[in-house]
């Protein structure tokens, strides 16, 4: 009897050490997580915050696996890493409602739509083969744009080389998605007619076409 207490105790005693290990080890942990949300999480490292989409790695190198209401894991220096909300942060879960505009095509089997650039409404043509949003310098006068103070380059269009200026828009807006800092070139000329709305703004969205309907979504 006398020995199989000794043991309790002393199965006991490891486990109270091995508790207040992991306790220091967490609270010593250069990762915290300090917002949740579906698939998203606000990740906390000596470098900052960041917030991260499922399979997203931020600046420090964490990865971001899985995420919800009752925390996330992470992959971390070769480590895969479940964490809680942190102590020392309030912050709690929120379902992030979807944000979706659904466009038809037109007779020529393109996209367009009404939007706005730093809330200046334009005409936007859906373009996934640009790499940028693309505006002719005749639009971005009409829309005040100070696109000269911008770095000046070329691009390629259907008529050759065009001097352009490139630039960030303070924010892109369609329906009920904006995105902000989004890359984009003002070409010399009247062309494009329509603002191309181009990868630099469409990689922050999600895209569905189906039957002629193409839906831009997005959860941020």
């Amino acid at each position: 009897m006398r020995g199989l207490i000794f043991k309790s105790i002393a199965a006991l005693a490891a486990i109270i050490l091995y508790s207040v290990l992991y306790g220091v080890a967490v609270a010593n942990s250069p990762v915290e997580v300090v917002a949740l949300f579906k698939n998203r999480a606000v990740i906390k490292t000596t470098n900052g915050q960041e917030m991260l989409s499922i399979g997203q790695t931020s600046q420090a190198g964490v990865t971001l696996l899985a995420a919800d209401q009752n925390g996330a894991t992470v992959r971390y220096s070769d480590e895969t890493i479940d964490l809680k909300l942190s102590s020392r942060v309030g912050a709690r879960f929120v379902e992030s409602p979807t944000k979706a505009v659904r466009i038809s095509q037109d007779q020529l089997g393109q996209y367009r739509v009404r939007g706005a650039i730093n809330g200046q409404y334009v005409n936007f043509l859906v373009d996934t083969g640009a790499s940028i949003v693309a505006i002719s310098a005749r639009e971005a006068r009409k829309m005040g744009l100070p696109y000269e103070t911008g770095r000046r380059g070329m691009v390629q269009t259907a008529q050759g080389h065009t001097d352009a200026f490139f630039l960030k828009l303070d924010k892109v807006t369609v329906g009920a998605i904006d995105v902000h800092g989004v890359e984009a070139t003002v070409i010399d000329g009247d062309f494009p007619v329509d603002v191309l709305l181009g990868m630099s703004f469409l990689n922050n969205i999600r895209l569905e076409d189906e039957r002629g309907v193409l839906t831009l979504s997005s959860t941020f």
